[in-house]
């Protein structure tokens, strides 16, 4: 059995899917099971638990082969890197505590890095903290989420436009699907010996142009990408429901992916994931 965060989300549902379909059986970490109702029905044994409430989840790890675990943004906290500290902190101690064989473990795209890459520098943190939680530890640390645009999807779909925190002289770059990423979750849990780090991306490199001409493929209207200024980005996220601390680190997150210092670090397996912009985009519709 295997223990799964994040099953009502796009990860952990998409490993639990994977694993269901391997024939394993699964636990689900939830918070409200009213919400898992459907993944109860299909065998899915349900643990309540909040990460930060390391007794639970100290019982939710209890017996199970192996866990994927990830940390929900704190995007209204007022110090979201505590935040993650506190969390990471209280998993590690349940983990050691249960006796945890195996840990995977959501993380980012440069999260090597203790400096300049802004909200990724939360995970630098977990990562420190988590390493030896238990005999084997795996950190997921994949590249920009295509799921990163559908904030921004209903203003396609209405204004024909793609708001974009990205130069328009960016490379191309890897945005993966989260359903591909929770696949390679569900795959480390299940190998017989994973690496102690993975990253991953998509094998298809794309800019936000092709962000704005998939949406126009799935939308069937023409979208063309708008770019506010940097002065008006915590503005912006601010007004999209963050807090101010983490509407400061996600532009500093955009701001390390401009300059380069948010990258891979080439020294872990590199893994691709299939799923193109369109379909997933096409969910969205």
């Amino acid at each position: 059995m295997f223990l799964i965060a994040g099953l009502t989300g796009n990860t952990g549902a998409a490993a639990a899917q994977t694993l269901l379909g391997q024939g394993e059986q699964v636990r689900g970490l939830v918070r409200d099971p009213s919400r898992a109702a459907d993944w109860a029905a299909r065998g899915v044994e349900l643990a309540t638990a909040d990460l930060r409430d390391t007794a639970a989840l100290t019982e939710a790890m209890r017996g199970v082969a192996g866990a994927y675990l990830l940390i929900a943004a704190p995007v209204q906290a007022e110090d979201v890197i505590g935040d993650y500290i506190t969390i990471a902190t209280s998993i590690r101690a349940a983990a050691r505590a249960a006796g945890l064989p195996r840990l995977v473990f959501l993380s980012s795209e440069g999260a090597h890095l203790a400096s300049g890459t802004g909200a990724v520098r939360a995970l630098y943190m977990a990562e420190a903290l988590l390493a030896d939680a238990a005999p084997s530890v795996t950190f997921l640390r994949p590249s920009y989420f295509q799921e990163n645009w559908r904030g921004v999807f209903d203003a396609a779909r209405h204004e024909g436009v793609l708001p974009s925190f990205h130069p328009e002289d960016a490379p191309p770059r890897g945005m993966v699907a989260t359903r591909d990423i929770g696949a390679e979750a569900a795959r480390l849990l299940t190998e017989s010996a994973p690496p102690p780090v993975v990253e991953f991306t998509s094998a298809i490199q794309a800019t936000d142009a092709d962000a704005a001409a998939a949406a126009a493929q799935v939308l069937g209207r023409p979208v063309q990408v708008v770019r506010p200024p940097r002065e008006a980005w915590e503005g912006i996220l601010r007004g999209a429901g963050l807090g101010a601390d983490y509407a400061r680190l996600l532009s500093g997150l955009y701001d390390g992916l401009h300059s380069g210092q948010l990258r891979f670090s080439g020294a872990a397996p590199l893994r691709t994931g299939p799923t193109t912009l369109s379909e997933t985009m096409r969910d969205w519709v």
